[in-house]
């Protein structure tokens, strides 16, 4: 048995469509995906207009805008970058996986905007594999530009967009930063209830998050110096949550069964 949920309103005569690959991806590879895995050519108004094509290919806006050759330049680095990182997250080597991102961004950051997919998709494994290795504050940072670069591009209730905002909320909390961590884990807490439903595993353990994060913020907010300090001494009896090995295999489905 499938379920399916409405991420908006539904009127009478309203088409209804699913999403069979990630929309953080350009129109024309996403119907080559989807011709290669599901054997039919989309004809989704996304896909015919392409839709927010223009914000995935974004560059650098201002009168140092970047030249045309500069950017070509910087996505084929960008390309080969990702395949290197593939290979060296398979032999898990992940400090080498850091230092690739972070150059990476180096060459990115003058030239592309903030929505463009290449550079997302660098901020997304960088916060992860630094999460993973307990290097929380850099990843925070990675992963709160992430997340607004993602905001303006998935639907206010897409579903990768709830599981995003909450690896940065968690990953916020992990490094200390409460009022942030807290902040992005109730945001994506209301938009897994709608895509995922309150009886769902991930929104259960997201409500738990919720509810812990907000006791703790209390806590930050009527004594800050305590609050660090309670901290560090939980910190030193006891291990932070080890985030999950960094993996290349695909999500898994947003569907679940019911039983």
């Amino acid at each position: 048995r499938i379920e399916l949920r409405a991420l908006s309103k539904i009127s009478p005569g309203d088409e209804l469509t699913v999403s069979y690959v990630d929309f953080l991806s350009l129109s024309e590879e996403r119907r080559k995906q989807l011709k290669k895995q599901y054997y039919f050519d989309c004809t989704c108004e996304h896909c015919k207009k392409q839709l927010k094509d223009d914000l995935m290919l974004a560059v650098k806006a201002g009168e140092s805008k970047p030249s045309a050759d500069t950017v070509k330049e910087v996505i084929q680095l960008s390309k080969d970058t990702l395949e290197k990182i593939n290979k060296a997250r398979m032999e898990g080597h992940y400090h080498e996986v850091v230092k690739l991102c972070r150059d990476c961004l180096k060459k990115q950051e003058p030239v592309l905007g903030d929505t463009n997919i290449y550079l997302l998709r660098i901020l997304s494994i960088a916060s992860e594999v630094l999460s993973y290795l307990q290097m929380f504050e850099e990843a925070a940072d990675y992963a709160k530009r992430m997340v607004d670069g993602y905001l303006k591009i998935y639907h206010p209730n897409n579903a990768q967009l709830g599981m995003a905002v909450m690896r940065a909320g968690v990953t916020h909390w992990h490094a200390g930063l409460i009022e942030a961590g807290h902040g992005l884990i109730c945001k994506a807490y209301a938009i897994l209830l709608i895509t995922h439903g309150p009886s769902h595993p991930i929104t259960k353990d997201l409500e738990v998050m919720r509810v812990q994060t907000e006791m703790e913020l209390r806590m930050f907010q009527q004594n800050e110096f305590m609050y660090y300090k309670m901290r560090e001494a939980a910190l030193k009896n006891q291990k932070i949550q080890v985030m999950p090995e960094p993996s290349n295999e695909n999500a898994p489905s947003l569907f679940h069964k019911k039983e």
